[in-house]
Protein backbone atom coordinates (compact mmCIF):
# COMPACT_ATOMS: atom_id res chain seq x y z
CA UNK A 1 0.00 0.00 0.00
CA UNK A 2 1.31 3.43 -0.93
CA UNK A 3 0.32 6.43 1.16
CA UNK A 4 2.44 9.18 -0.41
CA UNK A 5 4.48 9.54 -3.56
CA UNK A 6 8.21 10.05 -3.55
CA UNK A 7 7.79 13.59 -4.86
CA UNK A 8 5.54 14.41 -1.92
CA UNK A 9 8.15 13.04 0.48
CA UNK A 10 10.89 15.06 -1.20
CA UNK A 11 8.71 18.18 -1.05
CA UNK A 12 8.34 17.59 2.70
CA UNK A 13 12.11 17.35 3.20
CA UNK A 14 12.72 20.48 1.12
CA UNK A 15 10.15 22.21 3.34
CA UNK A 16 11.99 20.93 6.42
CA UNK A 17 15.32 22.17 5.03
CA UNK A 18 13.99 25.69 4.58
CA UNK A 19 12.33 25.55 7.99
CA UNK A 20 15.47 24.48 9.86
CA UNK A 21 17.67 27.05 8.14
CA UNK A 22 15.30 29.85 9.10
CA UNK A 23 15.05 28.57 12.67
CA UNK A 24 18.83 28.32 12.96
CA UNK A 25 19.35 31.80 11.55
CA UNK A 26 16.79 33.48 13.80
CA UNK A 27 17.55 31.63 17.02
CA UNK A 28 21.21 30.59 16.80
CA UNK A 29 22.98 32.91 14.36
CA UNK A 30 23.93 35.37 17.10
CA UNK A 31 26.59 33.16 18.67
CA UNK A 32 28.74 32.39 15.62
CA UNK A 33 26.82 34.05 12.78
CA UNK A 34 26.47 30.86 10.77
CA UNK A 35 23.62 28.99 9.10
CA UNK A 36 22.66 25.31 9.56
CA UNK A 37 22.55 24.67 5.81
CA UNK A 38 23.50 27.78 3.80
CA UNK A 39 27.07 26.70 3.11
CA UNK A 40 27.84 29.36 0.50
CA UNK A 41 27.13 32.02 3.09
CA UNK A 42 29.09 30.14 5.72
CA UNK A 43 32.08 29.68 3.40
CA UNK A 44 32.10 33.40 2.65
CA UNK A 45 31.87 34.09 6.38
CA UNK A 46 34.94 31.92 7.04
CA UNK A 47 36.97 34.00 4.59
CA UNK A 48 35.73 37.38 5.83
CA UNK A 49 36.44 36.38 9.42
CA UNK A 50 39.94 35.26 8.47
CA UNK A 51 40.85 38.45 6.62
CA UNK A 52 39.41 40.59 9.43
CA UNK A 53 41.53 38.76 11.99
CA UNK A 54 38.70 36.94 13.75
CA UNK A 55 40.43 33.57 13.64
CA UNK A 56 38.44 31.94 16.43
CA UNK A 57 35.13 32.86 14.83
CA UNK A 58 36.37 31.65 11.43
CA UNK A 59 37.23 28.32 13.02
CA UNK A 60 33.76 27.98 14.52
CA UNK A 61 32.03 28.69 11.21
CA UNK A 62 34.40 26.32 9.42
CA UNK A 63 33.37 23.68 11.94
CA UNK A 64 29.76 24.10 10.81
CA UNK A 65 30.78 23.63 7.16
CA UNK A 66 32.82 20.52 7.94
CA UNK A 67 29.96 19.07 9.98
CA UNK A 68 27.53 19.67 7.11
CA UNK A 69 29.89 17.84 4.73
CA UNK A 70 30.23 15.01 7.24
CA UNK A 71 26.46 14.66 7.35
CA UNK A 72 26.31 14.36 3.57
CA UNK A 73 29.08 11.74 3.60
CA UNK A 74 27.32 9.68 6.26
CA UNK A 75 23.98 9.79 4.42
CA UNK A 76 25.61 8.82 1.15
CA UNK A 77 27.42 5.89 2.76
CA UNK A 78 24.25 4.63 4.43
CA UNK A 79 21.73 5.22 1.67
CA UNK A 80 22.43 2.99 -1.31
CA UNK A 81 18.92 3.33 -2.70
CA UNK A 82 17.38 0.41 -0.81
CA UNK A 83 14.31 1.04 1.33
CA UNK A 84 15.85 0.00 4.64
CA UNK A 85 19.09 1.91 4.00
CA UNK A 86 17.02 4.93 3.11
CA UNK A 87 14.90 4.51 6.24
CA UNK A 88 18.06 4.24 8.34
CA UNK A 89 19.40 7.50 6.91
CA UNK A 90 16.10 9.27 7.58
CA UNK A 91 16.07 7.84 11.10
CA UNK A 92 19.46 9.40 11.84
CA UNK A 93 18.23 12.76 10.49
CA UNK A 94 15.15 12.59 12.71
CA UNK A 95 17.19 11.47 15.73
CA UNK A 96 19.64 14.34 15.27
CA UNK A 97 16.81 16.85 15.06
CA UNK A 98 15.22 15.40 18.19
CA UNK A 99 18.57 15.57 19.96
CA UNK A 100 18.84 19.25 19.10
CA UNK A 101 15.27 19.76 20.30
CA UNK A 102 16.09 18.08 23.61
CA UNK A 103 19.24 20.16 23.81
CA UNK A 104 17.13 23.32 23.87
CA UNK A 105 15.36 22.09 27.01
CA UNK A 106 18.66 21.09 28.62
CA UNK A 107 20.19 24.48 27.93
CA UNK A 108 22.91 23.32 25.55
CA UNK A 109 25.23 25.87 24.00
CA UNK A 110 23.93 27.50 20.81
CA UNK A 111 26.96 26.32 18.87
CA UNK A 112 26.32 22.68 19.81
CA UNK A 113 22.74 23.02 18.60
CA UNK A 114 23.97 24.62 15.38
CA UNK A 115 26.40 21.74 14.83
CA UNK A 116 23.60 19.19 15.27
CA UNK A 117 21.35 21.03 12.82
CA UNK A 118 24.18 21.33 10.29
CA UNK A 119 24.81 17.58 10.48
CA UNK A 120 21.10 16.84 9.99
CA UNK A 121 20.88 19.22 7.05
CA UNK A 122 23.96 17.71 5.45
CA UNK A 123 22.37 14.28 5.75
CA UNK A 124 18.97 15.38 4.49
CA UNK A 125 20.44 16.14 1.05
CA UNK A 126 21.16 12.44 0.45
CA UNK A 127 18.81 10.70 2.89
CA UNK A 128 16.00 10.20 0.37
CA UNK A 129 16.29 9.24 -3.28
CA UNK A 130 14.68 11.76 -5.60
CA UNK A 131 12.78 11.10 -8.78
CA UNK A 132 12.77 12.72 -12.22
CA UNK A 133 14.97 15.58 -11.09
CA UNK A 134 12.92 16.29 -7.98
CA UNK A 135 15.42 15.90 -5.16
CA UNK A 136 16.09 17.24 -1.68
CA UNK A 137 18.13 20.45 -1.47
CA UNK A 138 19.19 22.70 1.36
CA UNK A 139 20.26 25.32 -1.17
CA UNK A 140 18.28 27.43 -3.62
CA UNK A 141 20.80 29.01 -6.00
CA UNK A 142 20.62 26.11 -8.43
CA UNK A 143 16.82 26.10 -8.39
CA UNK A 144 16.63 29.86 -8.95
CA UNK A 145 19.09 29.67 -11.86
CA UNK A 146 17.09 26.79 -13.32
CA UNK A 147 13.88 28.83 -13.06
CA UNK A 148 15.45 31.64 -15.07
CA UNK A 149 16.95 29.26 -17.61
CA UNK A 150 13.69 27.36 -18.09
CA UNK A 151 11.74 30.60 -18.50
CA UNK A 152 14.22 31.72 -21.16
CA UNK A 153 13.93 28.36 -22.92
CA UNK A 154 10.14 28.58 -22.86
CA UNK A 155 10.17 32.14 -24.23
CA UNK A 156 12.56 31.19 -27.02
CA UNK A 157 10.73 28.00 -27.93
CA UNK A 158 13.58 25.72 -26.84
CA UNK A 159 11.55 24.34 -23.95
CA UNK A 160 8.07 24.09 -22.49
CA UNK A 161 6.57 26.16 -19.72
CA UNK A 162 5.87 23.10 -17.58
CA UNK A 163 9.63 22.62 -17.21
CA UNK A 164 9.65 25.68 -14.96
CA UNK A 165 7.45 23.86 -12.44
CA UNK A 166 10.21 21.53 -11.20
CA UNK A 167 12.74 24.13 -9.96
CA UNK A 168 9.88 26.43 -8.96
CA UNK A 169 8.42 23.71 -6.72
CA UNK A 170 11.81 22.99 -5.12
CA UNK A 171 12.40 26.68 -4.44
CA UNK A 172 8.82 27.15 -3.28
CA UNK A 173 9.05 24.29 -0.78
CA UNK A 174 12.23 25.68 0.77
CA UNK A 175 10.79 29.21 0.85
CA UNK A 176 7.50 28.04 2.39
CA UNK A 177 9.39 26.13 5.06
CA UNK A 178 11.57 29.13 5.83
CA UNK A 179 8.59 31.47 6.16
CA UNK A 180 6.58 29.08 8.35
CA UNK A 181 9.55 28.09 10.50
CA UNK A 182 10.60 31.70 10.91
CA UNK A 183 7.16 32.80 12.04
CA UNK A 184 6.87 29.94 14.54
CA UNK A 185 10.34 30.69 15.93
CA UNK A 186 9.44 34.32 16.54
CA UNK A 187 6.02 33.50 18.00
CA UNK A 188 6.69 30.31 19.99
CA UNK A 189 10.45 30.03 20.44
CA UNK A 190 13.20 27.59 19.47
CA UNK A 191 11.89 24.44 21.16
CA UNK A 192 8.49 24.45 19.47
CA UNK A 193 10.05 25.45 16.17
CA UNK A 194 12.32 22.39 16.24
CA UNK A 195 9.59 19.95 17.28
CA UNK A 196 7.74 20.38 13.98
CA UNK A 197 10.57 19.38 11.57
CA UNK A 198 11.55 16.58 13.95
CA UNK A 199 8.01 15.21 13.78
CA UNK A 200 7.86 15.61 10.00
CA UNK A 201 11.01 13.58 9.37
CA UNK A 202 9.95 11.01 11.99
CA UNK A 203 6.68 10.50 10.10
CA UNK A 204 8.63 9.87 6.90
CA UNK A 205 10.75 7.29 8.74
CA UNK A 206 7.60 5.42 9.79
CA UNK A 207 5.97 5.77 6.37
CA UNK A 208 9.03 4.52 4.51
CA UNK A 209 9.67 1.73 7.00
CA UNK A 210 6.07 0.55 6.68
CA UNK A 211 6.45 0.42 2.88
CA UNK A 212 3.90 3.19 2.45
CA UNK A 213 6.25 5.33 0.36
CA UNK A 214 6.78 4.88 -3.35
CA UNK A 215 9.41 2.23 -4.13
CA UNK A 216 12.94 3.71 -4.06
CA UNK A 217 13.90 1.47 -6.99
CA UNK A 218 11.87 3.83 -9.16
CA UNK A 219 13.71 6.85 -7.82
CA UNK A 220 16.36 8.89 -9.50
CA UNK A 221 19.58 9.51 -7.62
CA UNK A 222 20.15 13.13 -6.65
CA UNK A 223 23.53 13.20 -8.43
CA UNK A 224 21.81 13.08 -11.83
CA UNK A 225 19.67 16.06 -11.10
CA UNK A 226 20.26 19.04 -13.35
CA UNK A 227 19.87 21.48 -10.48
CA UNK A 228 23.18 20.98 -8.74
CA UNK A 229 24.58 24.46 -8.19
CA UNK A 230 25.02 24.81 -4.45
CA UNK A 231 23.81 27.96 -2.80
Amino acid sequence: MRVITRKQAVFTLNFVAGWVDAVGFLALVGSVQAFPSFMSGNSTKVVTDLVSGQLALAGLVAGVVVTFILGTVVARLINNGGRWRETAALFIVASTLWLATAGVLMGWDDYMLLILLAFAMGMINRALQGRNGFTVHTFVSGAVVAIGSDIADALSGRGKWRQVLLPLTIWGAILAGAITGGILTVEKGLFVALVVPSLAVSCLVLINGANWLEDPSKAQDGHTNAIETHG
